[in-house]
């Protein structure tokens, strides 16, 4: 019985990065999606954090980093979006390739963790200085 027990203890752990990597492969929800050529706006709220203002500003989007790939660029500095499934539609974090410019011919890559559509009331509880 202890094997037992202990065999599955192992089991839930080794599958806690796949379910990670299944998150950011998984297709997401319809509403989840949105396409390179309908973003309004951006602002960083920190070092990890990427906020979109998308259709009209009508939604927002926030992009969690693996990274601290934000770190020194500011609030509205440019960004380069890629998208990399042979389409502008973004629905889950492989779907976009995102550079921020440290310099004048420097990108620096970000590895996006998640994407996540915010709610009307989370979009209301953001700084004024973060909200796109």
């Amino acid at each position: 019985m202890q094997r037992l027990l202990l065999a599955a203890a192992f089991a839930a752990l080794a599958s806690g990065p796949a379910l990670a990597a299944d998150q950011a492969t998984a297709p997401a929800q319809a509403n989840q999606c949105f396409r390179v050529s309908q973003i309004h706006n951006h602002t960083k709220a920190d070092d990890r954090t990427l906020y979109l203002s998308v259709r009209n500003g009508k939604e927002v989007f926030r992009l969690d980093m693996a990274g601290a790939c934000l770190a020194g660029v500011s609030s509205s500095g440019p960004l380069v979006l890629t998208p990399t499934a042979g389409t502008d539609l973004v629905c889950r974090p492989l779907d976009l390739d995102l550079k921020v410019r440290m310099a004048p011919g420097a990108l620096t890559p970000c590895i996006i963790r998640s994407i996540t559509r915010l709610t009307p009331e989370q979009v209301a509880t953001l700084p004024p200085k973060v909200r796109p």
